[in-house]
């Protein structure tokens, strides 16, 4: 994920060239159901988009990407700011828009201040985001060892079964070292393709019982200086790795990972194509 931008109203300025403008007009008329018919291909899973492609708001994002994605991912970068959202931010006609919801939680929760602090900001940030009706939420590995346990029995308690929180590798934790307590507290598990290529963490693929629950892939080309590159950097070998993880995933959700237009749509064309060229392959 990126380093917590902020949103931003469009700004006037110059028209862009003619032929950029044609291009940019190109690209966002690619939809999934669009490449799905241009490589005749059809994916088994729902892709997803991150609520942050088009330099813009929360909502304008969300309007936008309804027009091209099935399903949309809300991304909370920051935990105050994000508790603080307004009806202007997160307004309650979005919950109108023709599409799926999944929630990314905060980077910054403040595990070390302790778990009811934690718990707090997790309950509320729920709240915001309840009237969405979201089918899981993504969750980075907390900051401080044992957490995870009294998060799943507060989950319960609060009628939020811990299965629909999907525990993602990160590059400071792979899912290996917490496996025993995403297990036992019932969690599912966030694959991220690009974390298991960038930090080496293919030992990942070797956890026993690990498509039992990974419920959600992350998918882009690579990771490098704190930002995600597009489809275009897998090199063969991420490539292969890709189609191996596509194939054994069962899960409902695949999310784009990529945080502009050109990227997400142009790697959304890629991974139709490769799918369609892998399928000829079989």
């Amino acid at each position: 994920m990126p380093r917590t931008p902020k949103p931003t109203k469009p700004t006037g300025s110059h028209p862009a060239p003619r032929s950029e403008r044609e291009k940019s007009a190109q690209i966002a008329s690619r939809s999934v159901d669009s490449v799905q018919e241009k490589w005749g291909t059809r994916f088994p899973f729902t892709l997803a988009a991150p609520s942050f492609a088009i330099p813009a708001g929360v909502a304008e994002n969300c309007r936008f990407l309804v027009n091209h994605f099935h399903e949309i991912d809300l991304l909370f970068y920051e935990t105050e700011s994000c508790l603080a959202y307004t009806d202007e931010d997160l307004p309650p006609d979005l919950a109108e828009l023709a599409c799926s919801w999944h929630v990314h939680l905060p980077l910054d929760l403040p595990w070390k201040a302790g778990f009811e602090t934690a718990w707090r900001k997790i309950d509320g940030l729920l709240d915001k985001c309840a009237y969405l009706s979201p089918h899981a939420y993504v969750l980075h590995p907390p900051a401080v060892p044992g957490m995870l346990a009294p998060l799943g029995a507060r989950l319960a308690d609060r009628g939020v079964d811990p299965a629909a929180f999907l525990v993602e590798n990160i590059g400071k934790c792979s899912l290996v070292p917490v496996w025993d307590e995403v297990t036992a507290a019932g969690f599912s598990a966030c694959l991220d393709i690009g974390h298991v290529l960038a930090y080496g963490q293919r030992d990942v693929l070797d956890l026993d019982g690990l498509w039992d629950r990974v419920r959600m892939l992350h998918v882009y080309g690579a990771e490098r200086r704190c930002r995600h590159w597009p489809l275009a950097e897998l090199d063969a070998d991420g490539q292969e790795l890709l189609r191996t993880v596509l194939e054994a995933f069962n899960g409902p959700t695949v999310t784009l990972e990529l945080f502009g237009q050109a990227d997400l749509f142009e790697s959304l064309d890629l991974l139709a194509r490769w799918r369609a060229t892998w399928s000829e392959k079989k």
